[in-house]
Order: structure tokens, then C-alpha cells, then sequence
């Protein structure tokens, strides 16, 4: 079994039997995390956000493009879409990250959103 896959079961083990199926890629992955993360931030879960995140930043940091362009398409790009997530993003998500999902996000999100965000991130 590859590492993403028993990474993304550890994040989700209720998902175990989907994540196992071969046809299971690391996209329909992230289709699942994003909202178990949105419920996580509802629930205020730091457990679970940390899991969360700690396997968007793995995936990130892999030289596998799929691996890394999920994380980036699947996940961070669609942080900006709900409150909970954006409200938050600072505090979870890397300014090493955050500078390389910069122009992801900048095609969803208004320029006053993204200047908040800069601002967080100390980016001029």
C-alpha cells in the first residue's frame, strides 16, 4: 500500500475500505478531507485539524506532481470558500505554502480577501 494511502486512512479511518480501492486516487482523497476539515474547524477539533492539515502539508511537500497538485487543487485552492476555513487558514496553513497556493487563490478570491490574507502572511 502506498504512503498516501495509509496516511489518508490514518486521517480518516472511516473512509478506510474507499481509500484502500485502487481506484481511489489521491484526488477523490482530498474530495473527502476538505469537508472533514470544514466540520473539523465547526467542531473546533485541534486534534483532527492538525491531522488534517499535517497530511495536506506531506502531500504538498512530495515530488510526486499528483501527490502535490491534489494538496494544492483539491485542498488549499477551496480553503478560501467557506468562513471557517478562511477565517483560519493562518494558523494551519505555512507561509512557505501559502506562498506557493498564492495565485490558486488569488483567481477564487476578491482582492480585498486576498489583502487580509497577505496581511496575515506578512506578504507585500
Amino acid at each position: 500500500m502506498s504512503a498516501w494511502r495509509k496516511r489518508a486512512i490514518e486521517c480518516l479511518p472511516e473512509s478506510r475500505k474507499e481509500f484502500e480501492a485502487p481506484s481511489t486516487s489521491i484526488y477523490g482523497v482530498f474530495m473527502e478531507l476538505l469537508p472533514a476539515t470544514i466540520a473539523a474547524h465547526q467542531n473546533k477539533d485541534q486534534v483532527l485539524l492538525k491531522q488534517y492539515y499535517d497530511f495536506a502539508a506531506w502531500c504538498f511537500s512530495q515530488k510526486s506532481k499528483d501527490l502535490w497538485n491534489a494538496a494544492g487543487v483539491s485542498f488549499y485552492e477551496h480553503l478560501g470558500d467557506r468562513t471557517e476555513t478562511l477565517q483560519a487558514m493562518h494558523l494551519w496553513v505555512s507561509r512557505d505554502i501559502y506562498l506557493e497556493i498564492r495565485e490558486l487563490l488569488k483567481q477564487r478570491l476578491d482582492d480585498t480577501i486576498m489583502k487580509e490574507l497577505d496581511g496575515r502572511y506578512a506578504v507585500r
